[in-house]
This record gives C-alpha cells, sequence and structure tokens, in this order.
C-alpha cells in the first residue's frame, strides 16, 4: 500500500505530506483545486515521464517522495539489482528547473524504467483513458490471460512460434537462393582462409602479452650485453676478482680476505652465467618478434574482414559452411527443413490448442462474475460474453477474443465501443477491475475520477463497489460526487488559499463533522442544517 506521500514546491503546492490508510479513501475539492496533481505525483514517482513544467514559482527544484509497503517479490527483484531491502520502498525524485531529473529507490539512484517495473507490482493507477483502453482486444485478452493463468503456457507458444517462423525463414531463403559455380568457388575460398588461419580463441590476447614481453627485452638487451663486455673482457671484473683471490692466497697480510674475493668472484660468475642464459633464451627474440607482429596483422585482417571478433570469426565461417552444404545438398537441405517445419508446426499448434483449451475453460465462470458485479452497479439488463474465433497462428496464440457486451433488452452482443455509453462503460470497468484484481498481485487501486457521467443510484453503487473491494485492497479515488465520497474510510480536502499574495494549495485529513460538511456542499452547494442532515442519514446508513 501506499503509506505516505510528500511533495515540496511542486506545481501549486508549497509543502505537503499525506499519510494514507487501508481500506477507501477519497480525494475531493474544488475544480482546478490541484486533486489531479496528488495523482500525477505518483504517476511520476512511479516512472511517468514528466511533460510540462511542475516547478513552484521562483523555486529551483520540486522534491516528491512516496514510501510503500513492501513484499516479498519486490524486495527479491531489489536484492537481485543491489538495492537495501526493508519492509518499506521509498522512492523519491528531484526535479530542477532544465527538466532533468533524479530518481532514488531506497536513497539508491536508479532508472525510470526500473522505478516502473518496481511500483507497476504494487500500485495500479486507473483513469478515464485506461476505462477507454478497455475497448481494445489487445487489452483484454491479457486481462483474460491472467484471470486464466496462462503466463507460462503463452510463454512456450511464443517460442514455439518463433522456432516455427525462423524454420519458415530459412525455406523461404533456401528456395530463393541462386548459387553459381562462382560463387561455390568464391565460398570455399573463404572458408579455406579462415580455416587455413586456425585462430584460437584467447590467441589475440597471448600475442599481445608475447610482443610486449618481446619489445621489451629488445630496450633492455644493449644493458644486458654491456654488462657482460664488462665481465667477460681482458682485465674485466671477473679477471679482476680472480687476480685479487689468488693475490690474497698468497699474501699473508690479505690471507684473511681470501675467502671474502673468493666468494664475491663466484658469485659474480653465477651472475654471469645467468646473463648469458637471459641472452641465449632470447637470442631468437628478432625472429619471434616478426612472426608475432606478423601473426596478429593476420588475425586483425581476418577479424576486419569477417566481423571484428573471435565469435563473430566463427559465426561467419559456420554461415559459409551452412551455405556450402545448401549449395552442394541443397535437396538433402530443402527436405530437412521441410521435415523439420511439420514437426514445429505440430509442436506450436499442441501448445496453442492447449493455450486455447485453457482460456476456453474460464469463459463461463468470468461471464458470470462480471455479470455479478455489472448487477451490483444497476446495470441489470447488462449482459457480458466473451468471443473467441480462430485466427491465423500467431505468437499469441490462435484465439482471436473480444468482449461483448448487450447493455439493454433484445440488443445484440457487440463490441463496448459500440454498445455502452460512457457511464455504462465505466460501471463496466469498475466490475472488470473487481473481477480482475484478485489476479494481478496489487494491492493499491487508484481511480482518478471514474465515475465521470454517472449520478444519484448509480454512483451510489460505483461507491459501494468500490468500498467492497476496499475489504481487500487500499483504494485512493478522486471524485466529484458526495454519493461516492461517503463511502470513504478517510477523506482528504484539496483546498486552494492565499498566503502572502501568492495561491497555495493545502490537503488535509477531514474529521468526521467536516467530512458531513464537505458532503452536504458537494451535493448542494452549501452546507446547510437540512444538506448536513441528509448526508448525516446516508452515512449512517452506510457506515451503521
Amino acid at each position: 500500500m501506499i503509506e505516505q506521500l510528500s511533495v515540496k514546491d511542486y506545481v501549486l503546492f508549497e509543502s505537503c505530506d499525506i499519510d494514507f490508510t487501508n481500506g477507501m479513501s477519497v480525494i475531493t475539492g474544488e475544480t482546478g483545486a490541484g486533486k489531479s496533481l496528488l495523482i500525477d505525483a505518483i504517476g511520476y514517482l512511479s516512472g511517468d515521464r514528466i511533460k510540462s513544467n511542475v516547478i513552484r514559482k521562483g523555486k529551483d527544484k520540486a522534491v516528491l517522495s512516496m514510501v510503500l509497503t513492501s513484499n516479498e517479490e519486490v524486495n527479491a527483484i531489489l536484492e537481485e539489482n543491489g538495492f537495501d531491502t526493508e519492509d518499506q520502498v521509498i522512492i523519491s525524485r528531484t526535479i530542477l528547473n532544465n527538466n532533468k531529473s533524479t530518481v532514488r529507490i531506497n536513497q539508491t539512484v536508479t532508472t525510470l524504467s526500473f522505478v516502473r517495473k518496481i511500483v507497476n507490482l504494487l500500485v495500479d493507477i486507473h483513469s478515464q483513458m485506461d476505462t477507454y483502453r478497455l475497448m481494445d482486444t489487445k487489452l483484454q485478452i491479457e486481462l483474460l490471460d491472467s484471470y486464466a493463468n496462462t503466463n507460462g503456457l503463452k510463454e512456450q507458444v511464443k517460442q514455439a512460434y518463433n522456432h516455427y517462423s525462423n524454420v519458415l525463414n530459412e525455406l523461404d531463403t533456401l528456395k530463393n537462393e541462386e548459387f553459381s559455380d562462382a560463387e561455390l568457388e568464391f565460398l570455399t575460398a573463404q572458408l579455406d582462409e579462415i580455416e587455413n588461419a586456425n585462430v584460437k580463441e584467447n590467441e589475440m590476447d597471448e600475442l599481445e602479452e608475447q610482443i610486449h614481453e618481446a619489445t621489451h627485452w629488445f630496450k633492455n638487451k644493449e644493458d644486458l650485453s654491456e654488462c657482460l663486455y664488462e665481465m667477460d673482457k681482458e682485465n674485466g671484473a671477473l679477471d679482476s676478482l680472480y687476480m685479487l683471490y689468488k693475490q690474497a692466497s698468497k699474501s699473508p697480510v690479505l690471507n684473511a680476505y681470501e675467502d671474502s674475493f673468493k666468494n664475491l668472484y663466484y658469485s659474480l660468475q653465477n651472475i654471469d652465467e645467468e646473463l648469458k642464459n637471459i641472452r641465449d633464451n632470447h637470442s631468437n627474440d628478432a625472429l619471434d618478434l616478426d612472426s608475432l607482429q606478423s601473426r596478429q596483422y593476420q588475425i586483425k585482417k581476418l577479424y576486419r574482414k569477417y566481423g571484428g571478433s573471435f565469435v563473430s570469426l566463427q559465426e561467419t565461417k559456420q554461415g559459409i559452411m551452412d551455405k556450402i552444404d545448401r549449395i552442394i545438398h541443397r535437396q538433402d537441405v530443402f527436405d530437412k527443413l521441410e521435415k523439420e517445419k511439420v514437426e514445429a508446426f505440430k509442436t506450436y499448434m499442441d501448445l496453442a490448442e492447449k493455450l486455447s483449451r485453457k482460456r476456453k475453460s474460464v469463459f463461463k465462470e468470468l461471464e458470470k462474475n462480471v455479470m455479478t458485479h455489472c448487477k451490483d452497479l444497476m446495470l441489470e439488463n447488462a449482459r457480458f460474453k466473451i468471443s473467441s474465433i480462430e485466427k491465423k497462428p500467431s505468437s499469441n496464440g490462435i484465439d482471436d477474443i473480444e468482449f461483448l457486451v448487450s447493455m439493454n433488452p433484445g440488443q445484440d452482443f457487440s463490441s463496448l465501443s459500440l454498445s455502452a455509453s460512457g457511464g455504462e462503460l465505466s460501471r463496466l470497468m469498475l466490475a472488470l477491475k473487481v473481477v480482475f484484481q484478485a489476479t494481478n498481485g496489487i494491492e493499491t487501486i487508484i481511480f482518478d475520477e471514474i465515475d465521470t457521467g454517472v449520478s444519484g443510484k448509480v454512483a451510489l453503487a460505483m461507491g459501494a463497489k468500490m468500498k467492497a473491494l476496499s475489504k481487500n485492497y487500499q483504494v485512493l479515488c478522486i471524485t466529484h460526487l458526495a454519493s461516492v465520497a461517503v463511502h470513504a474510510d478517510t477523506h482528504y480536502l484539496v483546498e486552494k488559499i492565499v498566503k502572502n499574495n501568492e495561491t497555495i494549495t493545502t490537503v488535509h485529513e477531514l474529521a468526521q463533522d467536516e467530512k458531513i460538511s464537505e458532503l452536504a456542499i458537494m451535493t448542494s452547494g452549501q452546507a446547510s442544517d437540512s444538506a448536513k442532515a441528509s448526508m448525516q442519514d446516508l452515512w449512517v446508513q452506510i457506515h451503521g
């Protein structure tokens, strides 16, 4: 649920904190007071893009934040993406004057798309535009599949269809391909070039390292040669140390240093041997460097020609081999693909028919549930039916699904757009929302003036239906109708005030006596004693 919404320097709001509760809450106020701005703020905190300036006049930025109750599914996604997880999800968004904004989840900067992914699991915002979206058959089949719990099976159908389509494309390509002897010769030459090069997966990295080592050796070769020369030349370091050692062995004065001179001589001799080994081990490096650089150039040339990487080279090689195989064994490949096409289509149709049966298995139950709620919403004559016509195979199966209604006795079934008026469509949408809500796992539903076009007993029925829905879900509703607002557990009033010659919008939760006065004003335009008494009676009738 949404626990709290906070806005600062946002359009007409200076600063506002709203603590929401469970059950049904309504937001009311005069037209233009700023009710829908609050729903817009929730939308912006749900990942919507900001299309106009939302910063309060004279301010540098607007700050929005929302606290939501988390759940296991949301926490798992957050944890998987490196976010801290708690019992709450805190989303904040800072909007600057240049229309740039920063969005955070639990104090960590993230993207709007990720915010949408998270909030879509927790909050459902329904506006008048969403009501008209019900006319879209794509949305209708999504709702049906959600109700029938077909998601896993739908994915299998999609994968099977994609495989079948790929086989069809291969067959079409094969049918339309025309090869000459010259093209076969060209492809064979390309294949030979790749195979003869025999490039290994990590060879370029190894070559880089070897070339680096060889180049480094050349830079130090001169120093090594000079050092060996100074040690090995006539009367060089080794000869001099040997002479000192021999002199010490003969002279009583130097006799005490004989071992020291001896050790120095043998140590220097060991160094001399080690340096010679280094020199001998690198003696062929001139040749090696040339060959290494030549090999590097050969591979780079191949990469430039065939895709730029080892993986691309291998993919190109496989593609060439497949083309050669199709040329040489064209009929065999054709027969193989034809067989694969038949098998792929059978696999697809088995899954698609299974999906179709699963969809149709819930038709009667779904139709009955929707009609029950329609009657509660004073659509006594409404009939609801799901039409299913087999269509050309697609990634979504073989069912062409459409919701059909008949609103009046004797009226034929037809599409929603042709059968329902605005008020009827709003009630039908609410009936569908109640039915489908249990399948989507979302705990908060926001209705933004969906009661437009209704009044009187119909509005009372819609309010009662939203109230019933709020027993299991948090329901937030923006309304102009007292007959809807009277059902709410919590009532927020949005008002404009003038402060220091500035217009400011405020929101506050109404106490019980304030609720009755506001309901009276919504009904009759003034809080007269008779209007308040009427609203008090209605309140007692609904809430007991």
